[in-house]
């Protein structure tokens, strides 16, 4: 199983790569912290992946240590379904998010949105809280509808 981590945060990186080697052993993990590297390695896979864990607001450059990353795009992780959505990449996307509103909408009403908009690729998504593990439950039992 091939998973690609779209993460800019560092510590929800890390907790999330730890919670998905620890249950799924046989897991492949890449991760990618930017808008531009998740678009470079989805749209250009020769191998496409099983999923992907998506965050929505990331920067648009990796950051280094000369560079800020650019600027925060809080739709990032949209336009990167809408970009599967356009060349037709069929990868099924869970959302790995900390916020509850993005814009102006409740998590629960983006959902749907997103649901309507790209139901090939958008299945889900899970609440992510560095200070609480009810996310680790969710995730696997939304990892487990996806891919088993």
């Amino acid at each position: 199983m091939k998973i690609l981590l779209v993460e800019d945060y560092e510590e929800k990186a890390n907790d999330i790569k730890s919670f998905l080697f620890s249950t799924f052993p046989q897991i492949q993990v890449d991760h990618c912290t930017s808008y531009n590297s998740a678009q470079e390695k989805i749209f250009d896979a020769a191998d496409p992946y099983d999923l992907i864990l998506l965050d929505m607001s990331m920067t648009t450059f990796d950051l280094s240590s000369d560079a800020s990353g650019g600027k925060p795009e809080p739709s990032a992780g949209k336009d990167i379904l809408e970009g599967m959505f356009l060349r037709d990449i069929q990868t099924p996307v869970i959302v790995v998010t900390m916020y509850n509103v993005f814009g102006r909408k409740e998590l629960s009403v983006f959902h749907e949105e997103l649901k309507e908009l790209y139901p090939d690729n958008y299945k889900s998504y899970v609440f992510y809280s560095a200070q609480h593990s009810e996310w680790r439950a969710s995730l696997e039992k939304n990892i487990k509808a996806v891919l088993l």
